[in-house]
């Protein structure tokens, strides 16, 4: 047994170590062919562009590695199996399941590796990385123009679009300059020459130009503009050729964290989602007393006759009908207006303000405008009670999306490294079931099953950031649905085999 165990992880060491180097070579590719025309023209030195792949490694290998588990497994097995190894192997009385417990006890080991590598190597290789990365960004290239090209030199403010340039004497020729920098007006310029040069400090770029014109348009009068003519200008522009800076103190994402800081996060967003919950529910509970109170002023109003509603008898002299606890209708229970109005024309008020020969008279009780004003008070405090509850409500939701983000990258780094084992149970008994598939065998099953793997994990991720299922459910049901996948296929290779 010994001898068969050495075999199997002797065979597997060649085609694993060439899956990991060759799918971590293709995906630092990837990399470098979307971060080229971030890197370029920034001038930089080849130690710094050599940093920002050196810590690109760490995060694709932590993709990687599960993936080239499961192209050993099929390229391997899939030998064994058109070497008739396996076959020899059920003659001798041993099952597949003890030909893959090798693998399965290396892939137990590497998930353990590769979870202490995510919490440790991996966070500050990506926080290395994002400082890196900020401060390049934030780095303005040292001037590197191009002929008949609009050239952002202050990003947002300043723009040069030279004509030709003659880069051993530093000269541009017909070169236009565009100045935003003046928040009140645009200023272009225009010259036919112009030579290049820098400070001493090598921070300020300085343009002394000849024979232009300079035109300046004020932003409040956008048709008007001055022309200004020069016979030789000098232009200073700051802060062109800035070093690069690391801000190292920057707040670091939550890939940048380790699983201990992950957790002191989501306990903030917990204090903050339970602290929201509390001022909700007071709300809540106003706005419930403030509707259940809402119709005792209204039954306590006097009125002057008639019949209320539901039947109740209103009675005057300020006493209370019995509504049986309905809510009164303000518009029907307000008296009506007593108008006497004309019966002919001549009975209007005479246009010039003579009094009317009738009166119009229109009174309602106080009591009733006190009660409305009552009620309309009590409607717009429960209005506010209302957004103030929705406002509470949406920073509790707030703290929950927070506690799961987190949670989601807690699990995240035990899950993809559980994959290998995943993938070890997969893998064998599909290539011995089909064993003459070859290259395309593993080709075919290697991306489409590690493509349909992290399409469930992103899907799970973004149903745990609706809150939609937990992050334990999101993260792990991957890994319980394929493995359990894969122990289907083990028992039927098995039976097969027997």
């Amino acid at each position: 047994m010994r001898t068969l165990t050495r075999y199997i992880l002797r065979r597997h060491a060649g085609p694993f170590i060439f899956a990991i180097i060759g799918t971590t070579v293709l995906l630092l590719l990837d990399q470098v062919s979307k971060r080229f025309e971030r890197l370029i023209g920034k001038d930089l030195e080849w130690t710094v562009i050599a940093e920002v792949f050196v810590y690109s490694i760490p995060f694709i290998i932590a993709q990687t590695l599960p993936m080239a588990v499961l192209i050993a497994v099929l390229y391997v097995f899939s030998r064994m199996e058109g070497d008739f190894e396996i076959t020899a192997a059920k003659a001798s009385g041993i099952p597949l399941s003890r030909v893959m417990a090798p693998l399965l006890v290396c892939a137990v080991i590497l998930a353990g590796g590769m979870t202490w590598f995510n919490n440790t190597v991996l966070p500050q290789s990506n926080h290395h990385l994002q400082v890196l990365l900020r401060g390049i960004g934030r780095k303005t290239p040292t001037f590197n123009l191009r002929e008949h090209t609009i050239n952002e030199v202050l990003p947002s403010y300043v723009y040069v679009h030279p004509g030709a340039i003659d880069r051993e004497e530093s000269v541009v020729h017909d070169v236009a300059i565009y100045d935003e920098r003046n928040g009140q007006e645009s200023r272009s310029i225009y010259a036919t020459r112009g030579k290049m040069g820098f400070s001493e400090e090598g921070e300020d770029l300085y343009f002394d130009l000849e024979d232009g014109v300079v035109q300046v348009r004020l932003h409040e009068r956008p048709h008007a503009f001055r022309r200004i003519a020069f016979e030789r200008m000098l232009l200073k522009i700051p802060d062109v050729a800035n070093g690069l800076e690391r801000d190292t103190a920057a707040i670091r994402g939550d890939r940048e964290m380790n699983i201990a800081d992950m957790r002191a996060e989501a306990d903030r967003g917990r204090e903050m989602a339970d602290a929201a919950r509390s001022e909700s529910l007071v709300y809540a509970r106003a706005i419930t007393e403030m509707l259940l109170d809402f119709e005792q002023p209204l039954a306590d109003a006097p009125v002057r006759g008639g019949a209320g509603p539901a039947g109740g008898t209103r009675t005057g002299g300020g006493e209370t009908p019995d509504w049986n606890g309905d809510i009164p209708d303000l518009a029907r229970d307000i008296p009506a207006r007593e108008v006497d109005l004309p019966d002919r024309e001549d009975d209007l008020p005479a246009a010039s303000g003579a009094p009317a020969r009738r009166e119009i008279q229109a009174t309602a009780p106080d009591s009733t405008t006190q009660v409305a004003e009552s009620a309309a008070r009590r409607f717009y405090s429960a209005f506010d009670a209302a957004n103030q509850f929705q406002s509470y409500a949406e920073r509790e939701n707030t703290g929950l999306r927070r506690i799961n983000q987190y949670w989601v990258e807690i699990h995240k780094k035990g899950t993809i490294p559980a994959a290998c084992i995943v993938f070890v149970l997969f893998g064998a008994p599909i290539a011995v079931r089909f064993p003459r598939g070859g290259v395309a065998l593993v080709v075919g099953v290697s991306l489409g099953f590690f493509g349909a793997y992290y399409v469930s994990l992103i899907g799970g991720e973004r149903l745990s950031d609706r809150l939609w299922i937990s992050p334990l459910v999101a993260m792990w049901a991957p890994n319980i649905l394929f493995g359990a996948l894969g122990l289907v296929a083990l028992a039927r290779s098995t039976k097969v085999m027997r």
